[in-house]
């Protein structure tokens, strides 16, 4: 059995019809013709012509974007609940169930993995494994702004990715104007081999029945923000902002999400390594006490050999003695950490 049939053999076989990416934009172009051309659901202040420096300025300095997530994870988490969107059948317990139980990982617009050919990794592998069963991903860009200052940010996107088999399943929101229906669009990343040229790589596979949603682009923009974030929590080391709510919280953002209320959600700026979960003052614990129940991040360990090994994601500790969720975010924050003491003092 060649390598090709190893990568035929770990695909899941009930994977979602995929169509090609002709048929996809030219459906995505007939859809335009009707005025339904959907776009993806972001956040920001592009009316008042404000920009940040990074996505992680923007939360940690401006309130009205820390509100602005907040009320948008409210609002999703409501509208699924209820099944009051488009989306395919169980994507509303996944998008659900990643909002409030798994981190949230932030990725800079300008932010690029240290090698250019760091996809080959994943290619290499022949799988796309996620840190967490479940993340969700914010990422930043810039809109209706000079090009002068393109290295900022003023608007942010969000996504729920979970763990597909081999493979990774986007959920992207869309919709066509402010007061429009909700769209979730699925996008499934998998590798696998192009049918003209058996090259392997990484493909995306859309639900035929969301043919039309999602032009090659906007697939493209997604998909990269997520793949990059991917990349730098299971491959490489990084600075990341991280929450650690009490169980108090998490208990609290349980009520609140069921109330359509706007969740408990912190940063906090920590490094991590490939080596091991980065040990913070929340995760340590008596000699006789259980740690309380969180998981650990799964990562790929490299050796002097040059041989990887993945490090599954678990679920450890006492549930008992509360949870811990953290929330990342990649970026190259070495030359501007925050000074977590003295803002605390």
């Amino acid at each position: 059995m060649n390598a090709l049939d190893n990568i035929h053999n770990r695909l899941d076989p009930r994977r979602r019809v995929s169509i090609g990416k002709e048929e996809l934009n030219a459906r995505f172009k007939a859809r335009e013709k009707l005025n339904e051309d959907l776009k993806i659901v972001s956040f920001g202040r592009v009316s008042e012509q404000i920009t940040y420096p990074s996505v992680r300025e923007a939360f940690k300095s401006d309130e009205k974007i820390k509100h602005a997530i907040k009320t948008l994870l409210s609002q999703l988490y409501d509208t699924l609940k209820y099944k009051d969107a488009h989306f395919e059948k169980g994507v509303d317990e996944e998008v659900c169930q990643a909002i409030l139980k798994y981190p949230k990982i932030i990725i800079e617009k300008d932010f690029q993995p240290p090698n250019d050919d760091w996809a080959e990794v994943f290619i290499e592998e022949g799988k796309i494994n996620l840190p967490f069963p479940k993340i969700c991903v914010i990422a930043g860009y810039l809109q209706d702004a000079p090009a002068l200052i393109n290295s900022s940010v003023n608007r942010f996107s969000f996504y729920t990715v979970s763990q597909d088999f081999n493979g990774i399943l986007i959920s992207a929101f869309l919709c066509a104007h402010a007061n429009s229906p909700l769209h979730v669009a699925s996008i499934r990343l998998e590798v696998s081999a192009d049918t003209d040229s058996q090259v392997l790589g990484i493909y995306p596979i859309v639900p035929e029945s969301q043919a039309g949603w999602l032009d090659e682009e906007m697939v493209y923009v997604i998909t990269d923000s997520v793949l990059r974030a991917i990349y730098m929590m299971t491959y490489h080391t990084g600075e990341a902002y991280i929450s650690v709510p009490t169980p108090r919280e998490i208990e609290v953002n349980q009520k609140k999400l069921r109330k359509n209320k706007v969740p408990v959600i912190e940063f906090r700026l920590i490094s991590i390594t490939g080596k091991e979960q980065p040990k913070t003052s929340s995760t340590t614990h008596e000699t006789h006490a259980s740690p309380r129940q969180h998981w650990r991040r799964g990562h790929w360990r490299s050796y002097k050999s040059g041989k990887r090994a993945w490090v599954e994601p678990m679920l450890v500790g006492d549930e008992a003695n509360g949870k811990i969720i953290k929330d990342y975010a990649v970026g190259n924050y070495k030359e501007k950490r925050y000074d977590w003491v003295s803002q605390t003092k």
